[in-house]
């Protein structure tokens, strides 16, 4: 079983895809995908039996640009260590961000516990849904 846990007992990716839409070598990566997309879109102190779960407030952060953005740096690196198991070796390094149009960037890579290498964009913004792809180096 490729997909996770919450994947398998809805029978669907967080975007509705049905599990057996979706080619079994690329379940994994889905699966990531969607449970980072819930642990970033989650506010810190959210859930009261796990109350590190998540991201602190982004708009907290943004009031405190440009030492800001390394302490979502940080706080993603350590999140993504102490909830997505199937990671390891975990990087997050910024991208270059545009500050004024409210967007933060980062590139986190890591190595999957089962082997291989991945690597994600996830876009920050005060007034969106942080989102997070896939992300091969541009050429």
């Amino acid at each position: 079983m490729k997909q996770g846990l919450f994947e398998s007992l809805t029978g669907q990716f967080y975007d509705t895809t049905p599990i057996d839409a979706v080619p079994e070598g690329r379940r994994q990566m889905l699966s990531i995908i969607d449970h980072l997309s819930r642990l970033f879109n989650t506010r810190s102190g959210c859930l009261s039996h796990m109350p590190d779960y998540g991201l602190p407030d982004i708009s907290e952060l943004y009031r405190r640009m440009p030492e800001g953005v390394d302490e979502l740096r940080a706080a993603i690196r350590k999140t993504v260590e102490k909830y997505e198991p199937r990671l390891k070796n975990v990087k997050v390094v910024p991208r270059d961000s545009e500050l004024k149009s409210a967007q933060i960037i980062f590139i986190l890579s890591a190595e999957l516990k089962s082997g291989g290498q991945v690597r994600f964009q996830t876009t920050f913004s005060t007034t969106e849904p942080s989102t997070i792809i896939p992300w091969k180096k541009p050429q």
